[in-house]
């Protein structure tokens, strides 16, 4: 930085030194930036951002893009990229101001990132957090870099475009402009192959950014030179998209991309974006409309320009709001799609419409022809769509249906017409910008017609196959031939980074609670336990409520003379609340030989003696029936019950011992399995809560996986759903599917796989989680295994427990510990709800998407190839 300041001085008092003074800060400062990335590489823990996001044993290549992947050093990655598009710029005879302002902006990002903790250092030994599971992927590789190499070029080469305009930083332009459409569909093949919804785009805020700057480059690319300041201020815009994109990528805006909270350097970029938006604004109120501008060049201009507008507002309205404290997300999701895609739709809708005046300079009578070829096909395709004579995706909207056929009818006529100019270039260049044109309309046509199935989550069809058998679905048979669970052998480190986060406090606080509530009630539990143990009719009696006993048919006389049998009767206890505490009553589950309503009050005549296993139960006075057809309930007002020469009357009051020994063992009460888990002496122990943070366990293994053997169309693969540990320690959860995609022509069959889940009564939890926990409490002291599955408890019912009331907070907690610990403790593999229920597999088709990908590449190689082709 000092180096870029001395240079940025000499342009005003040494010039003859700025050559000289720029080459050594471009060395100097990719030197540096080699050097922070082998710290990653190598592992150097003393560095803060190495320990966040490594750890021993993460292969080499996600330790290189573990160097990008937080707000700090994603900035350092910027200031690099810009010292290497302001050398580029300089060799391009970018003017002097430009390259002033540029390298200002470098020093201003480059400063910012130490407000983001980048140099901060780490003095106790680790080895390391580890990197965010959703991270893992080989796209983070490719992605950030594509996407910041083409942020830092459009800001460099459109501030130098903006003073001059020459062929040499035109052809830089389109390198980074290459970049960044690069980067955008890299991001949304990673999203598609990642995330198991089947979906490339979803107009997420960040994903938006990134268009946007692509749009605003393109329309600066696209200004007629005759619009003097309207063109220059156009190459502004496209600076100021790249200051706001920053911004939003570090506000919290976007579910899937960004970081908690803008800070110091976020807030700084907010005001760059600004200060270029004003310049904007005085070029566009001071432009003239110079003369001699062809209708074709003006209005692909002003389509694309407008787009731009539309993007650039849709986020700096909520980023204002987010930087004035008012929490604000620009449209996304379905939101995002009815509001971006019918503007943008009939934005490109009017430059497929005038193609003969865009690309042959043509109107008159070929112009009306084809538009009145266009708009009588569409219209036919539109309501023949809208009739539902036909759909291109069926489980979509008519208007989608409508719109879609409309998009195919111009861009087939469009397609013609870019054919017919590429025929009759004039030269290399412009034949290659052609087939630039072909290849982004046959991008836009993929994604017009893959979109509805991608994004639409109805599309799917839902599979539970259990391993050892198949399914055939879409044409394509799925079998599932094998189904394993294990531990990840790299080991992480959920302490030493990760102890001053939320999870870490929700924990502490939890386990203080849980103590402090258990260990008053201890004495009472313990008490009622000696109790119901040494008592055999109470025992029955509870043991009922958890597992009714079949007494086989049971006969009833009634006072009006009649008699009544229950058939197949079960008698069973239950609890419920009453006069302000708890009773146990009595119910026989039964099938009447006679139909009874519901709520039906029956006098018995005499005594109803039944016999249930140990127990003897003498039914008197009045049963009342609950419900009615086949099956009801019959609940005696009173019964006797005896056992081993003792008898009690019933329904009976249960003091506050039984009441707490009864919670311990009925599903669904905040102390449910406290007996069943051989921990009580710890969870009861308020010492424990208050020493949960000493000699903490902080190296674990990081997570475990569910690996599905698959066989799909016959094709052998394994689709491995991970459990990360360190995602759910930072709080963002550490579950990641699996997705394999099988190409078929022109599309995918989209195979989505899913984690069995373990059935709790506060939740369902994902078999790779509950398998661990039970590694763990297998493997590692009482003591250290608690505090682990503390942590992970917290972090997987974070968002409950931050919004529980402080009343309820330490009976949520309570019921969720222990349903945790019950569930991993009994688990047993071999009774893997996978062999019982079936693995969850979601499929659907989403045709046209690798035409998608394969428009997008081409699109990509004929922009870097413009930049090396002579445009005469």
């Amino acid at each position: 930085l000092a180096l870029y300041a001395g240079y940025l001085a000499s342009t005003f008092v040494a010039r003859r030194w700025s050559k000289v003074l720029l080459m050594g800060a471009t060395a100097v400062l990719a030197a540096s930036w080699l050097y922070y990335v082998a710290s990653f590489v190598l592992q150097d823990f003393s560095l803060l951002e190495v320990a966040k996001n490594t750890n021993v044993g993460l292969p080499w290549w996600l330790r290189l893009s573990a160097s990008w992947a937080s707000a700090g050093s994603s900035l350092l990655l910027m200031s690099f990229l810009l010292g290497l598009y302001i050398f580029a710029a300089a060799r391009a005879g970018a003017a002097i101001n430009a390259l002033r302002i540029s390298t200002a902006i470098l020093l201003i990002i480059g400063a910012s990132s130490f407000f983001y903790g980048t140099f901060d250092t780490l003095s106790e030994p680790t080895i390391g957090g580890g990197l965010n599971p959703l991270l893992k992927s080989f796209w983070m590789a490719i992605h950030p870099p594509l996407v910041f190499l083409g942020y830092a070029g459009v800001l460099v080469v459109s501030l130098a475009l903006a003073f001059v305009d020459t062929q040499a930083l035109r052809r830089l332009m389109y390198i980074a402009v290459g970049f960044l459409f690069a980067g955008l569909v890299v991001g949304g093949y990673w999203s598609y192959v990642t995330f198991g919804w089947g979906g490339y785009w979803a107009w997420d805020p960040v994903e938006t950014a990134q268009l946007m700057v692509f749009v605003a480059a393109s329309a600066a690319l696209h200004a007629p030179t005759a619009l003097d300041r309207l063109k220059r201020g156009s190459f502004l815009l496209a600076a100021s998209s790249v200051f706001l994109a920053l911004f939003v990528t570090r506000t919290g805006m976007s579910p899937l991309h960004g970081f908690a909270s803008p800070g110091a350097g976020g807030y700084l970029l907010l005001a760059l974006a600004l200060i270029f938006l004003l310049a904007f604004l005085r070029d566009v109120l001071m432009a003239k409309l110079g003369g001699g501008v062809a209708w074709g060049k003006l209005v692909t201009f002003l389509t694309i320009f407008v787009a731009a507008l539309l993007l650039y507002g849709s986020l700096l309205v909520p980023s204002l709001a987010v930087a004035a404290g008012v929490n604000v997300s620009p449209p996304q999701m379905d939101d995002g799609m009815w509001f971006y895609n019918p503007a943008l739709y009939l934005l490109v809708m009017v430059t497929l419409a005038l193609a003969p005046l865009i690309y042959m300079e043509r109107g008159g009578k070929l112009l009306l022809v084809y538009l009145g070829v266009g708009l009588a096909a569409s219209s036919a395709v539109a309501v023949a769509a809208y009739m539902g004579l036909f759909a291109f995706s069926p489980k979509s909207h008519v208007l989608t249906n409508a719109a879609v056929g409309v998009a195919l009818v111009w861009s087939a006529l469009g397609a013609a017409v870019i054919i017919y100019s590429a025929t009759r270039a004039k030269s290399r260049f412009q034949l290659a910008l052609r087939v630039l044109h072909i290849a982004l309309l046959l991008f836009f046509v993929a994604a017009v017609y893959s979109l509805p199935f991608a994004y639409n989550r109805a599309y799917f069809i839902d599979l539970f196959i259990t391993p050892g058998t198949s399914a055939k679905v879409a044409g394509v048979e799925i079998a599932v031939e094998g189904y394993s669970l294990g531990l990840m052998q790299d080991m992480v480190d959920i302490y030493t980074v990760y102890r001053n986060n939320a999870v870490y406090s929700y924990a502490q606080g939890g386990l203080l609670s849980m103590t402090n509530l258990l260990s008053q009630a201890r004495p009472m539990l313990e008490e009622a336990l000696r109790r119901v143990e040494g008592d055999l009719l109470l025992k029955a009696l509870f043991d009922a409520a958890k597992s009714p006993i079949s007494v086989g048919d049971v006969y009833m006389k009634l006072l009006n003379g009649s008699s009544l049998a229950i058939r197949n009767a079960t008698f069973g206890t239950y609890v419920t609340h009453s006069g302000g505490g708890l009773i146990m009553a009595v119910y026989l589950y039964g099938q009447p030989a006679v139909a009874l309503g519901d709520q039906t009050s029956l006098q018995l005549a005499e005594p109803c003696v039944v016999r249930a296993g140990s127990l003897m139960l003498n039914i008197s006075g009045t049963v009342v029936v609950q419900g009615s057809g086949g099956y009801a309930a019959f609940m005696p007002m009173r019964v006797v019950a005896s056992a081993s020469e003792k008898s009690v009357v019933l329904p009976l009051r249960l003091d506050i011992n039984l009441t707490l020994y009864y919670m311990a063992k009925t599903p669904g009460t905040p102390i449910y399995g406290l007996l069943d888990v051989p921990y009580l002496d710890y969870l009861t122990n308020i010492r424990f809560g208050h020493v949960f943070l000493q000699r903490f366990p902080a190296e674990v293994p990081s997570g475990a996986y569910a690996d599905v053997s698959l066989r799909v169309a016959g094709a052998r693969g394994d689709a491995v759903v991970r459990y990360e540990v360190n995602g759910e320690v930072s709080g963002i959860h550490g579950l990641v599917s699996s997705v394999v995609a099988l190409s078929r022509d022109l599309g995918d069959v989209y195979v989505a796989v899913f984690t069995p889940y373990i059935q709790g009564d506060l939740a369902y939890y994902p078999e790779p989680m509950i398998y661990y926990i039970n590694h763990i409490l297998k493997t590692r002291p009482p003591e250290d295994a608690l505090r682990i599955a503390t942590l992970l408890t917290t972090g997987f019912f974070l968002d409950q427990l931050t919004r529980a009331s402080p009343d309820a907070f330490a009976s949520l907690y309570t019921n969720a510990y222990l349903e945790v610990l019950r569930l991993a403790y009994s688990y047993n593999p071999a009774n893997s709800p996978a062999y019982t229920e079936g693995i969850h597999i979601t499929v659907k088709e989403v045709p046209a998407v690798n035409l998608l990908w394969a428009a997008s590449a081409a699109a990509v190689l004929l922009l870097f190839l413009l930049a090396v082709i002579k445009k005469r």
